[in-house]
């Protein structure tokens, strides 16, 4: 009955979670296509639909960042009939590929990050506790990140959106020098501008990773006045102890037999202990005894 009522809750939350982002996937579409046209800079609108697949992706991992991305897809494809196909692949493609590299870490990739940290501390410990070996000049690039600790989730939303913005930007610009059109200098400034304004519009993270309950503080015991803290002495530890009543035999050895047997060890007299006479006290002086 409590295994049914766990599975239970668990579809009611995952329900539940799916219901939040396709609310919030509607909402960002509504704000995109209504009122960030009012809300221009220089003739540049920021790319909302890409805040809220960076938010996903960082806040509830690959498997609905490629949701909203397929949700935003769709809703575009059936909006717009300009490139048949075209948001209906580039949306959910450019979030899930960009999930691989700002997503959290799985376990094993963790635990794989954490081994090569303690292989690494332990050389350089063994360059140290040897000084007088001879030290290797190396050059080394390092461009993997070899920590097995998350980047902060905020600094990874940003730069996921803007990761999604130049990709898109990219695509775009790779579509008009095929159509035939001239790229200029005008058309990668504007890419920029657009990248800065949306980093400014990832601000709403904040009140939306809060409504999703990605703040939670641990809630604290309250202590009522007048409650004493509740111990138990050694003495009742060791009696509810779980203490086997007969300790198990040892295994006798197959080979015992051919162990050699030590020599019984004759008694020696203690030191304190009086030598006692060779003849009987009990015999009378002057009588022989007979055998």
């Amino acid at each position: 009955m409590q295994a049914v009522w766990q599975r239970g809750s668990s579809i009611t939350r995952a329900a539940f979670k799916f219901f939040k982002v396709v609310l919030l996937v509607l909402l960002f579409f509504l704000l995109q296509t209504v009122v960030m046209p009012h809300l221009k800079i220089a003739g540049i609108m920021p790319n909302l639909l890409m805040v809220i697949i960076a938010i996903m992706t960082v806040s509830y991992g690959k498997l609905y960042a490629f949701i909203s991305g397929a949700l935003i897809g769709i809703i575009l494809e059936a909006m717009s009939y300009s490139i048949p196909l075209f948001y209906l692949l580039i949306y959910p493609v450019l979030a899930l590929l960009c999930a691989q590299v700002f997503a959290d870490m799985s376990d094993i990739k963790r635990e794989m990050r954490r081994i090569r940290e303690a292989q690494r501390l332990s050389e350089a410990e063994a360059q140290i506790q040897a000084p007088f070996m001879r030290r290797k000049f190396r050059i080394r690039f390092r461009i993997r990140r070899d920590s097995p600790h998350d980047l902060n989730a905020h600094l990874r939303i940003l730069l996921n959106a803007l990761m999604l913005v130049f990709l898109f930007e990219g695509v775009m610009m790779l579509y008009i020098a095929l159509s035939g059109i001239d790229v200029t200098f005008n058309h990668f400034v504007r890419i920029l501008y657009t990248a800065a304004y949306t980093a400014a519009c990832c601000v709403v993270m904040f009140p939306i990773r809060a409504w999703l309950g990605l703040y939670k503080r641990p809630r604290r015991l309250k202590v009522v006045e007048g409650e004493t803290e509740v111990t138990t002495s050694r003495e009742i530890l060791k009696q509810i102890a779980l203490v086997l009543d007969e300790a198990p035999e040892p295994k006798k050895n197959v080979f015992q037999f051919l162990r050699k047997k030590p020599k019984a060890q004759v008694d020696e007299p203690e030191a304190d202990e009086p030598i006692p006479d060779e003849t009987d006290s009990s015999t009378p002086e002057g009588e022989v005894p007979t055998s």
